[in-house]
């Protein structure tokens, strides 16, 4: 059965259908910026809650993975030394000199009465200059003066040695530093400038 209703109101109190305007504003004006304040303070807490969850699985992570890291820089330093060695090797093997042929020569051109006591190979210069500081040698820089030192009984064998010295191919000039008498005969010193270009 079908109903109907009827209002007697007169109609400017009949409320029934008709829609306020003015205070449906209001109400959008209101509950519109309170839902998107309450839709963006849930998206927050949402959004913070899987943050507050990846930073504890990061963490989680960073302890496990610390010491592994800790390894990979004990590599990384001892790589770096190594490397680092290995340069110094290279550089070593680049400025090998091999010195048993002077030898050779120097025992073959020594006079019978002449004995070498010592032999020195450095990076000096053969004149050097009064007023120079002495300066840090280079380990790796080739040899440029060549001193030997010994004994001889007789002046003319140190001035024999002194010529096939200067006949020698390593050398470029020849200098005889000092000669003194000593019980055992004739102590000298004479230098030598190498042809060696560094």
């Amino acid at each position: 059965m079908d109903l109907y209703r009827v209002n007697l109101l007169p109609p400017h109190l009949q409320q029934e259908g008709t829609i306020d305007l003015h205070r449906l504003r209001i109400i959008l004006m209101i509950g519109l910026p309170t839902a998107l304040v309450l839709v963006c303070c849930a998206v927050f807490m949402i959004n913070l809650s899987v943050v507050k969850g990846k930073l504890a699985e990061t963490k989680s992570e960073i302890a496990l993975l610390s010491p592994v890291a800790a390894q990979v820089q004990d590599m990384i330093a001892e790589r770096t030394a190594l490397e680092a060695a290995m340069n110094e090797l290279d550089q070593i093997i680049t400025n090998h000199r091999s010195w048993s042929g002077l030898l050779d020569d120097l025992g073959d051109i020594a006079p019978i009465d002449l004995s070498l006591t010592r032999l020195e190979v450095a990076d000096k210069p053969f004149h050097p200059p009064a007023d120079q500081k002495q300066k840090e040698p280079d380990p790796y820089a080739p040899p440029t003066l060549v001193s030997c030192q010994g004994l001889a009984r007789t002046l003319p064998s140190i001035g024999v040695f002194l010529r096939n010295l200067g006949s020698l191919p390593y050398f470029t000039e020849v200098k005889l530093v000092r000669v003194n008498a000593v019980s055992e005969g004739l102590e000298f010193k004479i230098i030598a400038a190498t042809r060696i270009q560094g």
